[in-house]
């Protein structure tokens, strides 16, 4: 799932997602004005609280989320069982 953010005329983009390959939850954070950065996880609740970290850190810097999540087309699909 893709998620914007927005403060000004600044963006972030976040991008969750399960790497099959791998077994891996991915989150990736492209922001305007800094290194993108992909952070791998083995745990889905680690990955669900570094998420949470985050959001409460987009919010606590004012910024807006805009429009709701996008679906990636591929959708989450989470660990296939084997």
């Amino acid at each position: 799932m893709i998620w914007l953010f927005s403060r000004g005329d600044e963006a972030v983009r976040l991008e969750t997602r399960f790497d099959n390959y791998s077994q891996d939850y991915i989150l990736e954070i492209a922001w305007m004005d800094r290194p993108q950065t992909l952070e791998r996880f083995r745990d889905l609740a680690e990955f669900k609280a570094r998420v949470l970290v985050v959001e409460d850190q987009l919010s606590a810097e004012h910024w807006t989320q805009v429009g709701g999540p996008e679906i990636l087309p591929h959708g989450w699909r989470g660990p296939i069982p084997h």
